[in-house]
């Protein structure tokens, strides 16, 4: 039984840590693909946390959202201040076309930061159907950024 429950908990640890990103086979980081790292994920508990809204697994708190939304526009920020180049081999997880095609890396960050801006409004206009619109809108803009300009897992 100390056996079974040793193992569920190793388990359970090991989940966590991937899901957190401590994965032992993540790229190597320098100090500007560290800190984009570490805002990136800075701001993913206010977004996920409006995407269970969005999903109906939480109920809709409107003056809640309107500050979820606020702060996550100053935190989608962040991100992007970090993208200067690191020395070869520690850029993370960014791909070499962010730099080599920085005006595409530049339109799709323009491009997320008006879907942001986008939910941002909707949420302070109360409309959850325009709220989950625009969420969607977020969503769809960072897949297009990583398919594009980040490695794969």
């Amino acid at each position: 039984m100390k056996k079974t429950t040793a193992m569920m908990l190793l388990s359970a640890l090991a989940l966590g840590l991937a899901a957190c990103g401590g994965q032992s086979g993540s790229a190597a980081k320098g100090q500007y693909s560290q800190e984009r790292s570490t805002a990136f994920k800075t701001m993913m508990p206010n977004f996920s946390a409006m995407g269970k809204v969005v999903k109906g697994e939480e109920p809709y708190q409107p003056d809640a959202f309107k500050t979820m939304a606020e702060t996550f526009v100053t935190e989608s920020q962040e991100p992007f201040k970090h993208f200067a180049q690191d020395p070869d081999g520690q850029t993370g997880d960014a791909l070499p076309n962010v730099w080599s095609d920085a005006a595409g890396f530049k339109t799709a960050e323009e491009s997320f930061h008006a879907a942001v801006a986008k939910l941002n409004t909707a949420a302070q206009g109360g409309n959850l159907e325009e709220i989950k619109a625009a969420y969607g809108e977020v969503g769809a803009s960072c897949k297009s950024c990583h398919d594009t300009f980040r490695k794969p897992k």
